[in-house]
């Protein structure tokens, strides 16, 4: 449809073959518009049928005959066309070898925009089914929609357990040990007995006298007590 419109927009402004001169704008719309609709169609009923008869077939081959087939069957088709044109208003008939090559041309590129446009789509698609089956934390299904986010660090509060994403910190009544079951696959640890941080939300470490504290990436702090200190050295942390 674009490679259609792209071509309609040229033969309408540009006016080749001595059209821009001899027609005015009106004229050239209204021949233009349903001659290169009958090209296309052509165009398009000779990719279908080299299609069926090379499937399958590795796209640029198919590319390349598909263009000389169109250019084949489709530069006669213009010459006639012209010709009956041409009993009307004053244009100029184009060697029938430089008509060839411009439709081979016209036929690769419109070949290479269908293949980009269609390695687009499918990367589109594969993007779509690996979000679609990629498992959600489970913990994330207990947040509000809005509230969701990449989960940053997880404390515990009474009987609470404040959830903190990227977008909010939600209190939820969970025992903690739950709470750091359902938040797998997130890779992350537990550096307290009230606190648990996701691993790629730590940005520092920060020493204050015997104490030890994580600085997350939105800038909170959490205390690491001295029995969970050696996960953090054996993650070059310290």
């Amino acid at each position: 449809m674009l490679f259609w419109l792209l071509l309609t927009l040229f033969v309408v402004f540009a006016g080749p073959f001595g059209s821009y001169e001899s027609m005015g704008l009106t004229q050239r719309v209204l021949i233009g518009l349903p001659s290169v609709f009958v090209l296309m169609l052509a165009g398009t009923l000779v990719r279908l049928l080299v299609s069926i008869l090379m499937m399958p077939c590795a796209p640029r081959l198919a590319a390349i005959v598909t263009a000389l087939a169109a250019s084949a069957v489709l530069t006669p088709l213009i010459l006639e066309l012209l010709a009956l044109i041409a009993g009307h208003v004053a244009i100029m008939q184009p060697h029938p070898v430089e008509l060839a090559v411009l439709v081979l041309s016209l036929s690769l590129a419109h070949s290479a925009l269908r293949y980009q446009a269609g390695q687009e789509v499918r990367a589109m698609s594969v993007q779509s089914s690996v979000a679609a089956h990629r498992p959600e934390h489970r913990i994330l299904q207990r947040i509000e929609p809005e509230q969701r986010g990449a989960i940053l660090a997880m404390s515990v509060r009474d009987h609470y357990v404040d959830v903190q994403t990227d977008k909010a910190t939600v209190s939820l009544l969970l025992r903690f040990g739950d709470a750091m079951a359902e938040v797998a696959p997130q890779a992350g640890v537990q550096v307290h007995r009230s606190h648990w941080v996701a691993w790629a939300a730590i940005g520092g470490v920060e020493h204050e006298g015997s104490k030890l504290y994580l600085r997350l990436t939105d800038h909170t702090r959490v205390p690491v007590s001295k029995n969970h200190r050696a996960k953090l050295d054996a993650r070059g942390l310290l």
